[in-house]
């Protein structure tokens, strides 16, 4: 018997099943897919009648793929790689006189480093348009892998050596201190050296409640890497994705927190905190760079992008992994 597929699957659907199994969940997919979730139910029967197969079970409230879901999937990923890269290709051809580039990054530093590099960019590709896709570090990795976008800002470590990098700029690590606190009474200063901000050893601040960001963000694990050098547990007193909710927050007193020193300047300015750095064995040098799949392909308009990335950041880097 000679089985025959009449399937008729667009892009759009296959995205629809893809973003399901990447977030686990209809509702946060039909969000991130900006549909109804209703609608995105009804494409999936569609989808699963058509191909004569389930795609997904329910397991404790949960969806997990079936297998005949798994394989879908991973074609998926191939094919929506594929077409990225035609359009890629074509775009090259029209000269940069239109196309787009899919750019990550993550909620806050979007807001840091995109107003000055897009003015620059649009001034001189202005049919080129950049679309903005936010996630977490960890998310933003996996986007990069699945050809969701043709490159993410974020910050490091990178976890999968397909992925390539450049560094953007570093930044040390700070704590926040709000005025008060009996840890400021513990700030000092280093002979012969002067600084922005004093030190201090965050091995004191033992036990003490921190506000931190969520799990899956680099900013939560930067701080947990610097309690484990310091072999210090703390309270977690509140967390959120938004370092600004963090910083202001903390400046009521309800807790430290810590975040790279160049973010205090691009945040607004608080009132009622101090900043202390950390002592070299359990700081962290917090470094943004600029990823793309390794051996993957860079259209001219992406290649421009790191160009104009390079001049307004500064040193022109070599690729690293």
């Amino acid at each position: 018997m000679i089985l025959q597929m009449d399937w008729n699957l667009n892009l759009r659907e296959i995205e629809y099943i893809v973003t399901i199994a990447a977030e686990g969940n209809i509702t946060r997919a039909a969000q991130k897919l900006f549909i109804a979730q209703p609608s995105l139910s009804q494409a999936v029967k569609k989808i699963e009648q058509q191909i004569g197969a389930k795609l997904f079970i329910r397991v404790k409230n949960k969806i997990k793929l079936t297998y005949e879901g798994e394989r879908f999937v991973e074609a998926g990923i191939k094919c929506a790689k594929i077409f990225r890269d035609l359009e890629n290709e074509i775009n090259d051809i029209a000269n940069l006189n239109g196309g787009r580039i899919v750019v990550g990054v993550p909620f806050l530093l979007g807001s840091f480093i995109f107003p000055q590099l897009d003015l620059c960019y649009r001034s001189r590709f202005p049919g080129v348009k950049i679309q903005l896709l936010e996630g977490t570090s960890r998310e933003l990795e996996s986007m990069i892998l699945n050809g969701l976008v043709d490159l993410a800002i974020l910050p490091l470590p990178i976890r999968d050596p397909n992925v390539e990098y450049r560094t953007i700029f570093t930044s040390r690590m700070v704590v926040q201190v709000p005025n008060g606190h009996r840890l400021n009474q513990c700030c000092y200063e280093k002979p012969g050296k002067t600084e922005r901000f004093r030190y201090i050893d965050i091995r004191i601040a033992d036990g003490e409640s921190f506000l931190l960001g969520q799990e899956g963000q680099r900013i939560r694990q930067v701080s947990e890497l610097i309690f484990q050098k310091a072999h210090i547990k703390p309270q977690i007193a509140f967390t959120s994705k938004s370092i600004s909710t963090i910083q202001r927050i903390s400046a009521t007193g309800m807790g430290l927190a810590i975040m790279p020193e160049h973010y205090i300047d691009q945040l607004t300015p608080i009132q009622n905190v101090n900043y202390y750095y950390l002592e070299e064995e359990y700081d962290y040098q917090w470094t943004i760079v600029v990823a793309y799949y390794k051996g993957g392909y860079l259209s001219s308009a992406v290649q421009e992008f790191l160009h104009v990335l390079d001049e307004v950041f500064g040193e022109n880097r070599s690729p690293s992994v």
